[in-house]
């Protein structure tokens, strides 16, 4: 697995620059003899290559389930980070990864009675989007400076249409801070108000002793199921869509 494959390619890093080698969540690759050294990290080691040395720490060589589980989640976030992102990807993996955890991990706990996470906010949702979407605009400013401008006027236009495309493009722009949030709450407060009708409905017929009652309780199985599968589902969305947000700081559309 993950842990097998990056510590035999590390053997033969090191074996190849006399012990010294260097890790990054993404690749191997040769560095410099002050960046890492496989026999021992210094403790001022604040990169991410002494932080995954770090993380693997207790990890097995044969994976244990949960250890399996983890590093298929790894793959998948470094391959989504690679595909939208391209070659430099690697860059933003830590951030996509804790995206899509921290996203993932609040849906499904909103499914749970009495419990409110922030995901759940719409409020807290547009807010997050506006952050990230805040921060792709300020990188794309320090990476293109002047050129960033050519986003709101597609190339090949006629310069004529030019008061006509920019108020669009620009609008559909920032537009994307508004829909990757509202996107994310709306569609699981659809799914808990679903529950929660559903809930409701069986309550009030087991009160009148009607026997349809469990049947409504007993409908809540699946409906859970499938809204646990839903909270995935929109986290996977709203960590792809930033990431494709995230290549414009590498080069415009």
């Amino acid at each position: 697995m993950l842990l097998s494959r990056l510590l035999t390619r590390t053997a033969i890093s090191a074996s190849r620059t006399g012990g010294v080698t260097c890790l990054n969540p993404v690749i191997v690759s040769h560095q410099p003899a002050s960046f890492l050294h496989v026999t021992r990290a210094t403790k001022d080691e604040t990169t991410s290559e002494g932080a995954l040395m770090e993380a693997v720490k207790g990890m097995r060589v044969i994976p244990t389930r949960s250890q399996s589980a983890k590093e298929m989640l790894y793959l998948f976030i470094q391959d989504l980070c690679r595909q939208n992102i391209g070659e430099e990807g690697h860059k933003y993996f830590p951030f996509a990864l804790g995206l899509f955890s921290t996203i993932g991990v609040c849906n499904v706990l909103n499914l749970l009675p009495y419990v409110e996470m922030p995901t759940q906010l719409i409020g807290c949702t547009v807010a997050m989007s506006f952050t990230i979407i805040g921060g792709v605009t300020i990188k794309c400013l320090q990476k293109h400076k002047l050129d960033f401008a050519s986003f709101f006027f597609p190339s090949g236009a006629p310069l004529v249409l030019a008061p006509l495309l920019v108020p669009i493009e620009t609008i559909s722009f920032f537009s994307r801070a508004i829909s990757l949030g509202v996107r994310l709450g709306a569609n699981l407060t659809a799914g808990h108000m679903i529950m929660h009708i559903i809930a409701d409905f069986g309550a009030q017929l087991c009160a009148a002793g009607s026997p349809l009652g469990p049947l409504a309780a007993f409908a809540l199985l699946p409906i859970t199921l499938l809204e646990m599968a839903v909270a995935v589902i929109q986290a996977y969305v709203f960590c792809m869509l930033t990431t494709m947000y995230m290549r414009d700081t590498i080069e415009l559309h």
